[in-house]
């Protein structure tokens, strides 16, 4: 029987098929770099809050 050669030849094609998928899995079409929402900013203009 022939079983290692039967396993190597599926683990290729898993890795094979994996590699496709990860480069398919990237989308492309949104930034690589997002800005973090929890990162300080730098100070704006302050705005006037409601005097009571």
């Amino acid at each position: 029987m022939a079983i290692r050669p039967l396993i190597f030849g599926i683990l290729f094609i898993a890795v094979f098929v994996g590699i496709i998928l990860s480069i398919i899995w990237v989308d492309t079409s949104h930034p690589v770099h997002q800005p973090d929402p929890l990162s300080p900013t730098a100070p704006g203009p302050a705005t006037p809050g409601t005097v009571q």
